[in-house]
C-alpha cells in the first residue's frame, strides 16, 4: 500500500520496556483509507510546501486512533497534501502506538464497551507518543533552514487521541520543543492528566462538535477556558 511522503525522517528515541511487534498497514475502506498499528519506530513524513504562496510555516500532524492505531491516511496524508498545496510544510507524525501481538486494530474494536480499559491502556503509551511529538518539534526546529521554515512558526495539531498527544506534548514541553501554535481537534482528554497551561501559551485553534458521540466537547471547552484565564 503506497503512502508516499517526499521525505521520511526517523526520530531518535529511547528504547522502551514494552515489547514491539511488526507494524501493520491495513486498508480499512475507501473513506477511511489506510490505518497503521504496532508503530514502535517513530518517524516524520514530510510534505514540502508548494504552490504560488509558499510560507515559512510548518505543521506537524498527529492522526487519531485511540493510541491503538493511526488513522494515517484520512487524518494524516489527506491533510498534509492539502496544507502543502497551500504553501505550508506539513509533517505527518508516526508516533508510537500501543503494542500487541496480532491486529491491534481488531482488538481496539472490542474496547467500545470497556471505556476504562481503553483509557488505562492509552495512558500507558501516551508518554511515549507525546515524547515523539516533542522530538519532532525539536528536530524540525534544528533543521529549519534546511526545510525553509521559520523555527518559531512550527505548529502541532492532532485528532482525537492525536489531539491528546498534541495537548500532552504542549503541557510538558520546554523552550527547545514548545510548539508555536496548536490545533487540538476533538481531543480525547480523558487520558491527559497534567493540564497546566505552559508559560508560552501558544495560540490555540480548538474544534469539536457539540453533539460529538464520544462526548469530547466539554473537554475542548475547558482547554479554551484554561487558555483564556491563564496569565
Amino acid at each position: 500500500i503506497p503512502l508516499n511522503a517526499q521525505e521520511k525522517i526517523a526520530l531518535k528515541h529511547q528504547k522502551w520496556e514494552l515489547k514491539s511487534y511488526k507494524e501493520n498497514r491495513v486498508l480499512i475502506s475507501k473513506e477511511e483509507g489506510v490505518w497503521l498499528d504496532n508503530i514502535s519506530e517513530p518517524e516524520m513524513d514530510l510534505y514540502k510546501a508548494q504552490g504560488d504562496s509558499i510560507t515559512n510555516k510548518a505543521m506537524i500532524i498527529c492522526p487519531g486512533g485511540g493510541l491503538f492505531f493511526s488513522a494515517y491516511e484520512k487524518e494524516g496524508v489527506k491533510l498534509a497534501e492539502k496544507l502543502a498545496s497551500n504553501g505550508i510544510t506539513a509533517i505527518i507524525l508516526k508516533y508510537r502506538t500501543y503494542p500487541r501481538e496480532g491486529s491491534v486494530i481488531d482488538w481496539a474494536a472490542t474496547l467500545w464497551d470497556k471505556p476504562q480499559m481503553a483509557i488505562d491502556s492509552a495512558k500507558i503509551i501516551l508518554p511515549y507518543s507525546s515524547k515523539d511529538a516533542l522530538t519532532a518539534i525539536e528536530v524540525l526546529r534544528n533543521s529549519a533552514s534546511k526545510y525553509n521554515i521559520d523555527p518559531n512558526k512550527i505548529g502541532l495539531m492532532g485528532f482525537s487521541a492525536g489531539g491528546a498527544v498534541t495537548m500532552e506534548a504542549t503541557y510538558t514541553s520546554n523552550s527547545k520543543n514548545q510548539p508555536n501554535f496548536i490545533a487540538p481537534i476533538y481531543p480525547w482528554m480523558d487520558i491527559v492528566d497534567q493540564r497546566k497551561v505552559p508559560t508560552n501559551k501558544p495560540p490555540a485553534f480548538i474544534s469539536c462538535a457539540n453533539d460529538d458521540p464520544l462526548k469530547l466537547a466539554a473537554a475542548s471547552v475547558q482547554i479554551y477556558q484554561d487558555w483564556i484565564q491563564a496569565e
